[in-house]
């Protein structure tokens, strides 16, 4: 087979190219041609923009499906974090803590052990809550319990250790009330209002 007639079976095979040849040997060839492969190139353009468009729009739904279902699986798990957080913060507040943990016989030294331990043994059990709370309000959290433990402290070391863990008591509450919203109060403030933000 020579060279002329393989032309002329890729030419019957493909008459885009005969047509193209014969294009460009007119003297308007070029011109021709580009306006004949013009329409094509429009169409292969606007189907590419289209699918192109249609596909960027299905990612976009499944991200938003994706982002749904998280939220959907992660809300209980954000609520019961808010949850243990407010029982917390409930549970060192101390116009509760100090007439939980107080007994009969206690001084001034062994209550403030007391409470202390209390504080930080009930923070570590809620230490895994922190995934599920934004950064700012465990922060807040954290700075909770420790003027918590340093109003508890002072009070205790202007007093004398072995007096009546009564006596700590009252100094811890005097010093509450110097204060316009004590901690653990401002805290669950800020704390219901960022759940409030999720609904």
């Amino acid at each position: 087979m020579d060279v002329l007639t393989k032309e002329r079976l890729i030419n019957l095979q493909f008459p885009i190219f005969d047509l193209a040849i014969k294009a460009m040997t007119l003297p308007n060839g070029i011109l021709e041609f580009l306006v004949f492969l013009l329409p094509p190139i429009m169409v292969a353009l606007t189907a590419y923009l289209l699918i192109k468009r249609f596909l960027d729009r299905e990612q976009q739904l499944k991200v938003i499906e994706t982002k749904a279902s998280i939220h959907k699986d992660l809300l209980p798990l954000r609520l019961q974090a808010y949850e243990r957080l407010t029982i917390y913060l409930e549970r060192i507040s101390p116009n509760i803590m100090l007439l939980e943990k107080h007994e009969a016989g206690m001084t001034v030294l062994d209550f403030q052990r007391v409470l202390v331990a209390s504080i930080r043994h009930e923070f570590e059990h809620n230490l895994s809550q922190q995934i599920y709370i934004t950064t700012p309000l465990w922060t807040i959290i954290r700075n909770t319990k420790e003027e918590v433990i340093r109003t508890i402290n002072t009070a205790a070391t202007s007093l004398g250790p072995d007096e009546p863990a009564h006596i700590l008591s009252k100094k811890v509450f005097e010093m509450m009330l110097e204060k316009e919203e004590f901690a653990t109060q401002r805290a669950l403030n800020i704390l219901k209002s960022e759940v409030a933000q999720l609904f």
